[in-house]
């Protein structure tokens, strides 16, 4: 016998499945027809070799993540801020990568700036070593041999 919720096999016997819990056809089929008198009730106490069916646990609920105020967006003291302590030479540096990748809580905002601001960096460098090896070969090539005495 196949269940029809979950498709797992199932003992001919079975009434309920043992992946999802829900019932067989053959129980709803006995269930459909009238039942004959209720048996008289039993005064005996209940059997000690009751079986436990293996029912998968409810799904965890869904709990929404509390409100983050990094997220919120700069104010303009803020920026002006940031942009001056990005003039100081070696601080900018070290303040890009500690707002870009530090382990403190940082305003989303600001994170962003920070890795935008070392990409562009990092693409003045390589620009400025192209023109300038560029330019240095071509003072060496008009000046490089040619000595007057």
């Amino acid at each position: 016998m196949i269940c029809d919720k979950c498709g797992s096999t199932l003992p001919q016997d079975a009434k309920f499945c043992g992946s999802c819990g829900a019932k067989t056809l053959s129980d709803s089929f006995e269930n459909s027809a009238p039942n004959p008198a209720p048996p008289p009730p039993s005064y005996a106490a209940p059997a000690a070799t009751a079986t436990r069916q293996n029912v998968a646990p409810p799904p965890p609920s869904y709990t929404a993540p509390p409100y983050s105020t990094s997220s919120d967006p700069l104010s303009i003291k803020e920026y002006v801020i940031m942009f001056l302590l990005m003039c100081v030479p070696i601080l900018n540096i070290v303040l890009l990568i500690m707002w870009s990748f530090g382990n403190t809580v940082v305003n989303v905002n600001k994170r962003n700036f920070a890795r935008a601001a070392l990409i562009f960096c990092a693409i003045s460098i390589v620009v400025s070593l192209i023109f300038g090896s560029v330019i240095f070969r071509a003072l060496f090539s008009i000046f490089g041999t040619r000595y007057y005495y």
